[in-house]
């Protein structure tokens, strides 16, 4: 468990730096709402954010279930800042990132999709 804690830790940080300065935080929250890791250059309560990701995690796999759909692997939500919100499944979690206003979301995807395939 200590070394998954710390891959993910790891994948948090690599994550930080390979978005090339656009992201402000990210966090992997358990599929229960629980913070497993995050990184931010801002102040965040990461218990809050992790139940309301689990919230809105669950309310739009109801929204889908509804639809005959499968699920989701990602929600882009645009904040009216101009900064997005993506959470991401990964593994028996979500990655959620918080972007900086007008980000490079093409290069921020191609970052995440890059780190988060390559599996832990």
């Amino acid at each position: 468990m200590i070394t998954m804690l710390n891959k993910l830790r790891s994948l948090v940080d690599d994550l930080m730096v390979s978005c090339g300065g656009w992201i402000e935080a990210i966090i992997i929250v358990s599929e229960d709402g629980v913070p497993i890791a995050y990184s931010a250059s801002i102040d965040l309560k990461p218990d809050y954010v992790a139940a309301a990701i689990s919230s809105i995690a669950g309310a739009t796999s109801a929204v889908l279930e509804l639809l005959n759909s499968r699920g989701f692997d990602g929600i882009d939500i645009r904040l009216r800042e101009r900064r997005y919100l993506l959470v991401r499944r990964y593994q028996d979690c979500y990655l959620v990132a918080l972007t900086k206003a007008d980000p490079n979301l093409g290069f921020i995807n191609l970052a995440l999709e890059a780190h988060l395939s390559s599996g832990i």
